[in-house]
């Protein structure tokens, strides 16, 4: 046993850190951004019908993403969401829907078009504040991340607001503010 304090095995839980940052990091995402929309299409484990439940089930949704509706989003028309028990609610009225593949619906201000295509995911956003594209961006991929991981079968936490700085929140949003030609981002 090595007791000189120099043992090079991790912690499990900075291994967990390690490897669900990586798998963050290493997602296939390709973006666009439009005159009015910015456009995130990323290619996900699991099936179309797998990740329509995930995108559509508060109780699925609770384990990835930071909208936790009062309410499945198969339906149109008003919703309040949460991401956590003690936020205040967010409007996420649902628009639109189209069989199991397609959702639109309302972030605050901002709308977000979702298209499932077997396993490809394609997020059009509308912002409010499209200068910001690489903030909201960066906060998706970690999300999707994780999203990836649970529908490979693993059982990952969710990564929401301030705990998505500790697995690469940072370096994505720089990275697409360079990408997008979009340098000022707000600081967090």
């Amino acid at each position: 046993m090595n007791t000189s304090g120099n043992d090079s095995a991790m912690d499990p839980a900075a291994m967990d850190r390690s490897a669900i940052a990586q798998r963050i990091a290493d997602l296939p995402v390709a973006v666009d951004l439009t005159e009015d929309a910015v456009i995130l299409e990323v290619d996900l484990s699991g099936s179309g019908a797998q990740i329509w439940e995930h995108l559509t089930s508060p109780e699925l949704l609770a384990t990835w993403s930071p909208i936790v509706p009062e309410r499945p989003l198969t339906e149109p028309g008003p919703v309040l969401s949460r991401e956590t028990p003690e936020a205040e609610p967010v409007a996420v009225d649902v628009l639109a829907t189209a069989g199991d593949h397609a959702l639109t619906h309302r972030w605050g201000d901002d709308l977000l078009e979702w298209l499932i295509d077997e396993a490809r995911l394609t997020l059009l956003m509308k912002l409010s504040t499209p200068q910001y594209a690489p903030t909201y961006l960066a906060g998706w991929q970690v999300c999707l991340g994780v999203l990836d991981a649970r529908l490979e079968g693993l059982d990952q936490e969710r990564i929401v607001g301030r705990d998505a700085l500790e697995h690469g929140w940072r370096e994505l949003r720089d990275r697409y503010a360079q990408e997008l030609d979009l340098p000022d981002q707000p600081e967090v």
